[in-house]
Formats: C-alpha cells, sequence, structure tokens
C-alpha cells in the first residue's frame, strides 16, 4: 500500500484533508473486498469529494471508475430513522479488478463545522499486518492553534518548521513485511506505529465542550416531567425509581447504532425523542438524564470507548470514545440503556474495564472493572445412566452479569417456530442421540428481574457397559466448556500486546451410575497455578456417583487497566495446556472378571 494524508487546518479548527490510496490487490479476497470502497460523512458537517478513482491492471492500464459508479447512499441509520438523515455514505465501484491490480482513489474531506468549537484531532495508525511501501502524514496548521501531539514508530519530529503564521510537521512510515496475524491481539493502535495531534490539552476540556450541547437537550420539559412521574407512579424509593426509568427508556427507545461522532456530537432534545421513540447513544443519554433530573436523581452523560480495551491516549482524540453511557452519582453506578438487555447495574461486557470521561465534571474514570465478580460461568450437569447404556439429566447454569445479557440477546429470538429445532440441535451437539427441553427462569424482557435457563435431556446408547471402559467426562447439554480453551493458543509465540480480562469457570458433572456396573477407579485430583491463573480439578465418589469439578480462574497479569504482552502468552498458553490435560481423565468402569486376558 502507499497512501499519504495532507491536513490543512483553519484558525477556526475548520480543516481539510486530503487521501491518496493506492493499493495492491494480491488475492480473489483482496478484490472482493475492495471491489467497493464505503467512505461515510456527515453531511450537515462534512464536504466529501472523489478528486480521483481508478484501477492499474497488470498490463499497465488505467481504468478510471465512470462517473455513474460513484454515487452517495443513505447510511444504515439515516435509512431507519428520519432524525439521522445527514449521515451519508460515499460508495466507489472500481472496474476491471483482478489478482495484481492496483485500486487508486484521492478524496478530500473538508471538515465545514468542528466537532467541538476551536477543535481539532487528527489520528493515523499504521497496522503492522498490512504492508506499507510509504506512508506520509503532513499537518500544516496556523501557530497560535496549540497542537498536542503523541507519536510512536514513525519517522518525523514532533517539533514543526515554522513558515510565517504556519506551522508544519510531516511523517513518514514504511513496513514491506507485514506481520502475520496473531491469535491474541489487543486493538492495532495499542502497539502498531500511530500519530495524534489534537488542539485540546486536556481530556476535561473535550468534557466540557460536549456537556455544553448536551446540557441543553436535557432540559426537564413538561412533557419529559409527565412522562417520568408516570414511569414512576408508586414508586418511592430513589433507587427504584432511577431503575424504572431506565428500564424504560432501555426498552422503549429504539437504539439506532450511530457511533459518537458521526454526523456530529449534537443530541435531539429530549422531547423529540420521546415523541419519536428512538435515538443514538447520545439521545438514550440526553432522555435518561432529563427523565432522571424530573425526580431530582442527577446524572451525567458518559464518553467511553466500548471493545476499546483499557487503555486512554495521553493526547485527546475523540476517536477514542465511541459510545456515550450514563452515570449516577448517587448510586455510584454506570447504566447503558441502550442496551436492552442489561439489568439495572450490569453492563454489557463492551463496557466493562473501559476509560471513560464523565462530561458534567470532566472527571475521567474507569467502569467497573470485567472481572471474576462479573464475569463467571458456573455450570452444573447431573447426568443419570441406565444399564442400557441411556443417560437423562438436567443442566443448570449460573452464568454471570456478563452472561445474563448476552442470554437475554440470544433468548429474545426464541419462538414456538424454533424452540423445538434449537432443543433438538443442542442435544446434539453435545454428542447425544435424544432430545431435551428448555426450562426457561425469567423472560429475556424483563428486566426487572434475573434471568436464565435449565436444560433437561434425555438419550439412548451413550455407552455400552457390557464391556469394561473407559469414560471421559460427556459434554453439558446446554452449557459451554472450557475444555477446548487449548486450542485458543496453539500458536507457540503471540508478537502482539493482548487483552486479558480476570474471569472465572467452573464446571461440576455429577455422573450416577446404576449399581450394577462396578466402577474400578476415578482420577487423581490436579491443581496448576501460574502467572495467568489458577487450575483445579477434583474428583469424588460417593458409592454409585462421581463428581467431578473443573474450575479456571484467568487472571489479569498487569491489572485491569493494562494490556498484557508478548511475554504473558506463555503462561496462558502452560495453563490452557494443564485444562487440556485435566480434561482427559477418565472413569474406569465395568466387570474386570469378564475380561480376557489375551494369554
Amino acid at each position: 500500500m502507499r497512501y499519504r494524508a495532507d491536513y490543512e487546518v483553519r484558525e477556526d479548527a475548520t480543516s481539510v484533508e486530503t487521501d491518496e490510496y493506492e493499493l495492491l490487490l494480491k488475492t480473489k479476497a483482496g478484490v472482493d473486498q475492495f471491489s467497493q470502497v464505503r467512505l461515510g460523512y456527515s453531511e450537515k458537517l462534512e464536504t466529501l469529494e472523489v478528486l480521483a478513482a481508478y484501477t492499474l491492471t497488470p498490463d499497465g492500464l488505467r481504468h478510471d471508475v465512470p462517473a455513474d459508479k460513484i454515487y452517495t447512499q443513505e447510511s444504515y441509520s439515516s435509512a431507519t430513522a428520519a432524525m439521522y438523515a445527514d449521515r451519508k455514505v460515499k460508495v466507489v465501484v472500481f472496474p476491471n479488478l483482478m489478482p495484481g491490480a492496483r485500486l487508486v482513489y484521492r478524496v478530500r474531506r473538508t471538515q465545514n463545522v468542528p466537532y467541538f468549537p476551536g477543535y481539532f484531532s487528527l489520528w493515523e495508525t499504521f497496522s503492522v499486518f498490512s504492508q506499507y511501501d510509504d506512508a506520509t502524514v503532513t499537518l500544516v496548521a496556523p501557530r497560535r492553534l496549540q497542537m498536542h501531539l503523541y507519536t510512536r514508530g514513525v519517522q518525523g519530529s514532533d517539533t514543526p518548521t515554522i513558515d510565517g503564521e504556519q506551522a508544519r510537521w510531516e511523517w513518514r512510515y514504511s513496513r514491506r513485511e507485514p506481520m502475520k496475524s496473531q491469535n491474541w491481539s489487543a486493538a492495532t493502535w495499542e502497539f502498531s506505529p500511530t500519530i495524534m495531534a489534537s488542539s485540546f490539552r486536556r481530556w476535561s476540556q473535550m468534557a466540557q465542550a460536549y456537556q455544553h450541547s448536551s446540557a441543553a437537550a436535557a432540559q426537564v420539559t413538561p412533557k419529559v416531567r409527565a412522562r417520568a412521574e408516570q414511569i414512576t407512579a408508586g414508586i418511592v424509593d430513589r433507587r427504584a425509581q432511577a431503575a424504572a426509568l431506565y428500564e424504560w427508556v432501555a426498552r422503549n427507545i429504539r437504539y439506532v447504532a450511530v457511533y459518537l461522532g458521526n454526523g456530529g456530537l449534537q443530541p435531539n432534545s429530549a422531547d423529540s425523542i420521546l415523541d419519536n421513540h428512538y435515538g443514538d447513544c447520545k439521545d438514550h443519554t440526553v432522555v435518561l438524564e432529563a427523565l432522571l433530573a424530573a425526580k431530582g436523581i442527577a446524572s451525567t452523560p458518559v464518553l467511553i470507548g466500548a471493545q476499546g480495551g483499557p487503555t486512554l491516549p495521553e493526547v485527546p482524540v475523540l476517536g477514542r470514545f465511541n459510545h456515550a453511557i450514563t452515570y449516577l452519582p448517587e448510586f455510584k453506578l454506570y447504566v447503558d440503556s441502550t442496551s436492552p438487555y442489561a439489568r439495572f447495574g450490569q453492563l454489557p461486557a463492551g463496557d466493562l474495564g473501559a476509560p471513560v470521561l464523565h462530561t458534567a465534571d470532566g472527571t475521567v474514570a474507569r467502569t467497573p472493572p470485567d472481572d471474576a465478580k462479573r464475569n463467571r460461568y458456573l455450570a452444573e450437569t447431573d447426568y443419570r445412566f441406565d444399564a442400557d447404556g441411556g443417560v437423562s439429566g438436567i443442566t443448570r447454569l449460573d452464568s454471570g452479569d456478563v452472561g445474563e445479557v448476552g442470554l437475554r440477546t440470544m433468548f429474545v429470538q426464541l419462538n414456538a417456530q424454533n424452540r423445538t429445532r434449537i432443543e433438538e440441535s443442542i442435544v446434539a451437539a453435545s454428542g447425544f442421540d435424544g432430545s431435551g427441553e428448555l426450562l426457561l427462569q425469567g423472560t429475556p424482557q424483563d428486566l426487572s428481574r434475573p434471568f436464565g435457563y435449565a436444560y433437561r435431556f434425555r438419550a439412548h446408547d451413550y455407552v455400552d457397559f457390557g464391556v469394561v471402559g473407559g469414560m471421559s467426562l460427556p459434554l453439558m447439554p446446554g452449557a459451554d466448556s472450557v475444555r477446548g480453551v487449548y486450542s485458543t493458543a496453539s500458536a507457540e509465540r503471540n508478537l502482539t500486546p493482548f487483552y486479558c480480562n480476570d474471569n472465572a469457570r467452573s464446571e461440576t458433572y455429577r455422573l450416577t451410575f446404576p449399581d450394577s456396573v462396578p466402577i474400578i477407579a476415578i482420577p487423581a485430583d490436579t491443581h496448576f497455578r501460574n502467572a495467568a491463573g489458577e487450575y483445579a480439578a477434583t474428583w469424588v465418589r460417593d458409592g454409585q456417583t462421581v463428581t467431578a469439578t473443573h474450575t479456571l480462574h484467568r487472571r489479569a497479569i498487569h491489572g485491569p487497566a493494562a494490556l498484557c504482552q508478548p511475554q504473558d502468552y506463555a503462561a496462558f498458553r502452560e495453563l490452557y495446556q494443564q485444562v487440556r490435560r485435566g480434561f482427559r481423565g477418565q472413569i474406569l468402569y465395568g466387570d474386570l472378571g469378564r475380561m480376557q486376558t489375551g494369554l
């Protein structure tokens, strides 16, 4: 790839960005990926022009993209919600693509209105997994508009050259041999060469700028007050009031997914959101803030980098935050009403352990960690075998906070038409020839109480008790298992930093054999601990019942606010190898007197 980006910033922080790309398509997969280039922008804030677009075929011929193959579409959010009609996508369809061809295009993006008054930022990251024959980034800005910079792994100086009233920076980068894909990787910007520039020095400046527009939209109007009173009618406890308001917004305000910053940071008014019954993340925080305020409960919008890891850059770049949630200081609680399946006090996994910015006071904080308290998984299965080798039983689960949100998301799709098929697929995936039944505990849409499920099953001809044999632990119908975790660490090395959240898994297998089947032996207990975590397998026999419990506790080696490093990978691989070995243990059964000696 050849890449060039030129940024020109004006006194008022509006800017013009000109980008040029030249990509060599080496494979059919590359051809399929780049047959269309889609460029998103906000019609309200930006102008996007395609200055050139063509294909260079391997024989050296140039094929320009016809004018009718460059067109504008509504973005998904625009098509589904008129409130976001300014979101557009410029589509460029390239002709004559084939392996060995080069795709070239140049675009100019004019930021007519800054995201915040006086705010400009750029963020360029050069993925170590991509080939860059040559990449150049330039930045020209008025010398009076102070720029705060962070660079890593690029050539060039963070000290500008001055020409009159203009300051100029230039950086270059190349990598001829891209790194091979790694099993585990954090976001590429965490370890790849990167350039960040911002006209804001502190994150609190961004908070103040966001709050200025957000607070005006969250005013308590007669309509807001009436709705808040209706939702909380008969509820006296303040926390219960807050929960009721949160649940109402989560259920009734349809979430339209627009990344923070796409199409501006001006939320719609609480009244218009109530009228339309939909909104993006900014709108969700606005309407919830207004409803809470109507009951005298304080809250603040919170900018968050959902699913973006634990690191906050030194330089305030808006791109680090892609989502907005809500913080209630009275209860010291973060909530995300864009998730219709998270109970009050729960957060989706992507929101946990993330750096956040409270816009009301500029506080930089962190959401609760994605740890074993929230990210736990407990599964128990009872297996009762009959003399003919059939088995019946039940699986019970405790999925923890993180798992419960995911379960609701899945089970809301369950209906009378697909339930039987799903129940059959669960028992089949466990290696049983039989049938099963889902036993729901609660309903996915009811956020006022926990939700879970159990699974009752019956299968025939699972084991032949007429011969002496060894039985590994059966799969748990309806539950996940850590027994295959080693496959995620199959590579001997991992060259990039990676996420390593603290979490706990426990699996209990309770197998009851017929009285007519002798139990010869059970495996010995095992226990292993290293920097990556702890694994144990315990075996207990009580008459004809054998109980095996496998527990795995993975740790964030450097704490919840830090990434694991490449050298930490070996510890996880060693830990997972012990898990693989632990699940090889077998229960020996049968009548030894019926065995042939072979002599």
